[in-house]
């Protein structure tokens, strides 16, 4: 992230390889399937909290992104 920082589409000057878009369900499918999180995506705390939440689910739930979660 070039930016290092919140921008929107239309304050940010780079390119998308550059860009981290924030969504909430992008967020979820990451925890719920124990992948990595972005250091710009939550503070430490709050994602150990979270991890911690889905890692004890029982039960699974299918997410699926939209395009425009995934940049498109």
């Amino acid at each position: 992230m070039k930016c290092d920082g919140m921008a929107s589409m239309r304050t940010c000057p780079h390119g998308k390889e550059d860009r981290l878009l924030l969504s909430g369900t992008k967020l979820r499918k990451m925890l719920s399937e124990n992948e990595p999180v972005p250091d710009h995506f939550s503070r430490p705390e709050v994602l150990e909290i979270l991890r911690e939440y889905y890692s004890g689910l029982t039960e699974k739930v299918e997410i699926k992104t939209h395009k425009y979660a995934e940049g498109a």
